[in-house]
């Protein structure tokens, strides 16, 4: 392990130990922790965490609600498919449908998603096959390819908000990175995999050596393989995007330093999701692990109080 023995000890502690389930030939590792018969809130991670990274937020959440969590595949204990196509969107979506059928303990769910798990997520939350199931939405961090698609486009031919796509394109430089063959792959075998934590500290300034028990094996090849979630999904979506709507009620979680996502990247979603609610929250892009508790408050309040107006609220600390 990359922590201290009694940090290790600790966190083992209180995260449980794996089961399984299986989405296709893809095996999930599903972590439960609460009361089953207390509400169910479903939280999916992004790139390129693990379930490890909802650590802190559980810590919070776990007395007043039944907490399943899981690695994306590919990623954590999780198995990888064989290939590119493996990562789609809808494959994602079949995930977390076999993880609820088997995990939760009520037909009806919560779902918190960050970054590529909140991308992920909306996939579900858009379907008409699946959106009755979810009582409600928090997208921290992770917009819907579709949206952001639609989004390209009304900003491209408005005067003045070409630069904002502009903009945008330079802080998601990763996503056109990614999908050069070899240097990304390459990048992590050499460099990112051993250096994550530091990176993060400089970054971010958070420091995860206390709550992130991913060895630098570990991250390197979760890593390599999720790079495969924007090569498989992204282009295909920014070229084509979809109709994507949902009668869910969806409180964005937007984050005042984020790094790579600006702010006007959510401008018009009360089209796609009018029962919408969004909060500013002072951090980073990483909010499950520099601002927990506040993070947790957003949730359980959104949950508790059933308010859900397309009026823009801000949270501060």
């Amino acid at each position: 392990m990359d922590v201290a023995g009694s940090d290790a000890a600790r966190i083992d502690a209180r995260r449980p130990a794996p089961q399984f389930c299986y989405s296709g030939d893809v095996r999930i590792a599903v972590y439960c922790q609460g009361q089953s018969s207390k509400p169910n809130i479903v939280l999916v991670h992004g790139y390129p965490d693990n379930n490890s990274v909802w650590d802190l937020l559980v810590d919070y959440l776990v007395d007043d609600f039944y907490i399943i969590r899981y690695d994306v595949r590919g990623a954590g204990l999780s198995s990888a498919p064989s290939n590119r196509n493996g990562y789609s969107l809808a494959l994602l979506q079949a995930d977390l449908a076999a993880v609820t059928a088997q995990f939760c303990s009520r037909p009806q769910f919560h779902l918190v998603g960050h970054d590529w798990g909140s991308v992920q997520s909306w996939e579900s939350v858009c379907s008409p096959n699946s959106q009755h199931k979810i009582l409600s939405y928090t997208s921290i961090s992770g917009p819907c390819l579709d949206h952001v698609g639609y989004w390209f486009r009304q900003c491209w031919g408005e005067s003045g908000s070409t630069k904002l796509v502009i903009h945008q394109i330079f802080r998601s430089w990763y996503i056109w990175f990614f999908h050069f063959p070899l240097l990304a792959p390459m990048l992590w075998r050499v460099a990112l995999g051993r250096n994550w934590r530091r990176l993060m500290r400089f970054v971010e300034g958070v420091n995860i050596d206390e709550h992130a028990l991913v060895t630098s094996a570990q991250r390197k090849r979760d890593g390599i393989n999720g790079i495969e979630l924007y090569r498989a999904n992204c282009l295909p979506r920014f070229r084509a995007p979809r109709r994507r709507s949902s009668v869910v009620p969806v409180q964005l979680v937007i984050p005042m330093n984020d790094r790579f996502l600006g702010k006007n990247l959510y401008d018009g979603m009360s089209q796609w999701a009018p029962n919408l609610c969004i909060r500013h929250i002072e951090g980073g892009h990483w909010l499950p692990l520099s601002r927990p508790k506040e993070l947790a408050r957003l949730v359980a309040d959104f949950i508790a109080d059933g308010a859900f107006q397309a009026d823009s609220a801000v949270a501060r600390t």
